[in-house]
């Protein structure tokens, strides 16, 4: 779909709704479309209805987070990204209510959603510790985005892309500046 055709496929949708409200991919596409021209109040009622009929779809749910954060309704939308996260304990959920509750300007709740992923993760997760290092950087909490990397550089410590981002964090990569992700139970000898 072009940009210009927004509207047009709008205007499609709507049609073909009126006839079969019960095609819930169309629903989605209207609402996708009404997003797409700043219409996400319109875009979260409708998003709304789809994921009443498919309440585990991730793209349905991202949608409508979506949809609520650019409506600015930034109590719905906490709400809703803290009900999917605690119903379903999934780390995406919690990367989910991260990446919201730190647009909105809610950095305590954010940083606790992505520690809260690490954990159920059991910090095996590289995008999760990344994610962890990219909040602490973005707060300009230094010692605790180099710790981050670290753990990161643990889990993956062949990604080029990690090793460009430790050099310039001003740090050396290699095998001292792995760090194991605390939230890892690593076996111990005793």
């Amino acid at each position: 779909m072009q940009a210009k055709d927004y509207q047009s496929a709008e205007r499609d949708y709507q049609a073909y709704l009126d006839r079969k409200p019960e095609e819930n991919a169309v629903r989605v596409q209207l609402a996708q479309s009404q997003l797409a021209q700043g219409k996400a109040r319109e875009a979260s009622g409708n998003l709304y209805v789809a994921l009443d009929v498919e309440p585990l779809n991730d793209k349905i749910i991202d949608e409508y987070a979506r949809s609520l954060y650019e409506a600015g309704d930034k109590d719905a939308l906490t709400a809703f990204v803290n009900r999917a996260a605690s119903e379903r304990q999934r780390v995406v959920d919690y990367i989910r209510v991260a990446k919201y509750m730190q647009a909105i300007g809610h950095p305590d709740e954010a940083r606790q959603a992505l520690l809260t992923a690490a954990k159920l993760d059991d910090g095996k997760s590289f995008p999760v510790q990344m994610a962890l290092a990219d909040f602490y950087k973005t707060f300009g909490n230094r010692e605790q985005y180099v710790r981050r990397l670290r753990m990161a550089y643990f889990l993956n410590p062949d990604s080029p892309e990690l090793t460009k981002t430790v050099r310039e964090a001003g740090e050396v990569p290699g095998p001292t500046f792995a760090l194991a992700p605390e939230e890892m139970s690593v076996p111990t000898i005793s």
